[in-house]
């Protein structure tokens, strides 16, 4: 079975983000779980990045809210695709720690480079560089 898999950057509005991820995680663990979606989130200076893998209805869905979300705003979609398996299959959303690699989070978001993103924030997720 296929899933989808997007990654997509957006920026902080309001609160920072470092506090802000205590409160989008309460809610988006156990609404991924029961939409089947997995990923991870993290920031770099005032954006956002996240990883999202599940059906692709699920994502839709999400991206709906997420549109609607009034905690950040420019919800730019860097890449889009399908995968035969997840990246993070046991992580409703892994928080991984950007700051520690800013300068290489900030070049791949200056070159729009969602296959970076994904790598990197997959990778980091399994190294355990979450918080």
């Amino acid at each position: 079975m296929m899933i989808d898999r997007l990654v997509y950057r957006s920026h902080a509005v309001g609160i920072l983000p470092e506090i802000a991820l205590d409160r989008i995680f309460q809610s988006s663990v156990p609404n991924n779980a029961r939409s089947n979606i997995t990923g991870s989130l993290g920031y770099c200076g005032q954006s956002y990045i996240q990883l999202l893998e599940g059906p692709a209805s699920a994502i839709d869905e999400l991206v709906g809210v997420l549109l609607a979300d009034p905690r950040h705003t420019g919800l730019r979609i860097l890449l889009r695709g399908f995968s035969e398996r997840r990246l993070l299959p046991s992580w409703s959303m892994a928080r991984v720690d950007l700051a520690k690699i800013t300068p290489e989070v900030e070049t791949l978001l200056d070159n729009e480079d969602g296959l970076g993103l994904i790598a990197l924030m997959s990778t980091l997720a399994h190294e355990g560089m979450t918080r």
